[in-house]
């Protein structure tokens, strides 16, 4: 017994020694193990399209940082932008998918952003940037079809569910004030469909 206390007693720093660098060596495998994460702006919930982004919509997330998902915006620049296409809860942020404050800018002077509703099935091949004419149609047919808007630019399309009105969507375009007030005369007396414009 006095033997193996003496042994112990002699190799006890080796021990040590030997217990620290396997310490050691396990926190810089657990590091290596875990990659390098970093925060990411992404939306809280599901939002509709063409909703007004605010800071209840908006969460960050912790993500490695080869999984940040290219041009994400701060969340000082994605406030107050608008919804460009329905975006489900956890999906990243991006200047594609917001549209800004000034980004009708480059319409020219006179531009605004107004809503349609249309049929759901005209809307279903439509993405933002689409050139589309807009068309009144009496519910009756007792009135010729008659083109309200040409070649306006889509910039919002619909969500995939809309528990109010299954039949029709919401979709935004840019027109000349004067177009957004035909489109919503139009609206309350016919129903409003789309068809694709080359201009």
């Amino acid at each position: 017994m006095d033997r193996l206390r003496r042994l112990a007693d002699e190799h006890r720093r080796l021990l040590a020694a030997a217990c620290a660098a396997l310490a050691v060596l396990a926190a810089l495998s657990a590091v290596r193990q875990s990659p390098q994460t970093t925060t990411m702006l992404v939306a809280r919930h599901d939002l509709a399209s063409g909703a007004v982004v605010t800071a209840d919509d908006v969460s960050t997330v912790e993500v490695p940082r080869a999984a940040v998902a290219d041009h994400v915006l701060p969340r000082h620049r994605a406030l107050g932008r608008r919804v460009a296409g329905p975006m489900r809860a956890g999906e990243p942020l991006t200047d594609v998918r917001l549209v800004g404050p000034g980004s009708l800018d480059g319409y020219g002077a006179g531009a605004v952003f107004t809503t349609i509703r249309v049929d759901r099935a005209d809307t279903v091949a439509l993405g933002a940037g689409d050139r589309v004419d807009v068309v009144a149609v009496a519910p009756g047919g007792e009135t010729p079809a008659e083109v309200v808007a040409r070649g306006v630019e889509v910039v919002t399309v619909p969500d995939d569910t809309d528990a109010e009105q299954a039949d029709s969507a919401a979709l935004g375009v840019v027109t000349t004030e004067e177009g957004a007030l035909a489109l919503a005369q139009a609206g309350l007396s016919s129903r409003l469909t789309v068809i694709t414009s080359s201009r």
